[in-house]
Parts: structure tokens; sequence; C-alpha cells
């Protein structure tokens, strides 16, 4: 009989990463990472006994992944809240754009700026190779980036920060940025080596960049926001394209 299936996700807490592999407390988990959610809500969304969720709440909270407080509108209810970060995950190993980009590499090896930005891609893509999604920890690693950057930012408005934003792309990654408002706020980026240079994935690999955009963002706005990368080169566009919500 064949194995089934299993993931093991990764979570940051103040004491460090945890990896969780038990299929009901991923789902806790990841139910929490939309918003918090009561007691009874996650019994109903696991399908599990009250007993068993009461378990594995005990042992989230223990690692410090998930925190218990009272609801405000009925102190006989409480409300569990996500106190960690998710970093990624376990997944089946990928080699084949791992491979394709080692030969680039290589290819790459007399162009100085062409070989470093390769080089950055192979370290990204070899996590893939050898089992691991690190995308998420990469996002949150520009996020912090952007955060910082935020200081040599003057605009307060989004349509004027957005422009700054383009100007600041175009400047270090020798491309064309174009800022869309008609209907939701985005970024498209069309020429840019970093994603031209690499391989059709089926998937968007631009996690760093659409992390230092939201930090620049959420830092200069003074608000949440989300930049997510919905159209990219590694998907078989023509161009990259970071969708913005407020």
């Amino acid at each position: 009989m064949a194995k089934p299936e299993t993931k093991t996700e990764f979570f940051y807490t103040e004491k460090g990463l945890v990896a969780i592999d038990s299929p009901v407390k991923l789902q806790i988990l990841n139910l929490l990472r939309e918003e918090p959610k009561t007691f009874d809500e996650i019994v109903r969304y696991t399908a599990k006994a009250k007993s068993t969720i009461s378990v594995h709440l005990n042992d989230l909270r223990s690692c410090n992944l998930v925190d218990e407080n009272f609801d405000p509108e009925d102190r006989r209810k409480k409300i569990y809240s996500l106190t960690s970060c998710y970093m990624g995950c376990s997944q089946e190993p990928s080699t084949g754009n791992y491979r394709c980009l080692l030969d680039l590499a290589a290819a790459n090896g007399n162009d100085r700026f062409r070989f470093m930005e390769t080089m950055f891609h192979v370290f990204r893509f070899g996590f893939e190779a050898y089992g691991i999604d690190n995308s998420p920890v990469v996002k949150m690693i520009g996020i912090d980036i952007g955060k910082h950057l935020s200081l040599n930012f003057e605009s307060s408005t989004l349509e004027a920060l957005l422009n700054e934003v383009a100007g600041f792309l175009e400047f270090h990654e020798d491309c064309q940025v174009s800022v869309l408002m008609e209907n939701s706020p985005a970024l498209r980026v069309d020429g840019g080596f970093k994603a031209m240079s690499l391989p059709v994935t089926g998937k968007p690999f631009c996690s760093l960049k659409e992390g230092i955009i939201e930090g620049i963002l959420k830092e200069k706005l003074g608000k949440e926001c989300g930049v997510l990368e919905i159209e990219c080169y590694g998907t078989g566009h023509e161009h990259c394209l970071f969708e913005i919500t407020i």
C-alpha cells in the first residue's frame, strides 16, 4: 500500500523555527492564517471532536504558535489567533529548474553582472531541488528590506509612492516599470534580466521583489497592504505584474 503523502510546514516564532507535520494542526494553523477564529469555528472547520481540537490547540499554544483570548462580545467563548509567521513547507523535490539555472550560471561565468544575478536564483531554486518551498521566507526578508528602504522614499500617497518605487526598480534592475491605477493598483515590470533569464516554471518566482514592494508600501502608507505577483516570466508571460491591495 502506498504511503500517504505528508507535508511539513515551517512557522517562525520569537523562540525560533517550529516544524509541524500533523494534518490536524496544519488545518488549524492554515485556518488561523486567514483571521482569528473561535473554538467552535475551528471544530466545525476541521470536523474533529472537541476533545481532539482542545489537545491540538494546547500543543500549538505550548509551541507559541497560537494565542488564546476571551471573546470580548461573549466571555464564555474563546478566540484563537496566529502568533507565528508561515515560513515555507516541504515539497516533492523538483530539480529541473535548478539544473537549468546551474547551466545558465556556467554560461554566464565570464559576465560578472549576469553571473551574480543567476547565482541568486540558483540559490533560490536550490531549496526547491532539495524539497523545500522557501518563497514565503524570501518574501518576508523582502518585506524587512522594503521597510528599511522606505526611509529613502518621500511620498505618502499611493500613486505617488508607486511612481517612486517604479523609478527605484528601473534604476536598480535596468527594466521598464509602469504604474497601473485604472482598476486595482498594480506595477508592471518589462525587460528585467532577473526574470527574463530564468526558465518558465509555471509559477511566479519574484518573491523577494514582491516583499520589497510590500514593505515599502506598508511603512510609508502606515497601513496594512498586500502585494501579489499574478503574472510573471516564470508563468510564461512577457512581463511581471504585481497586484496591490490596500
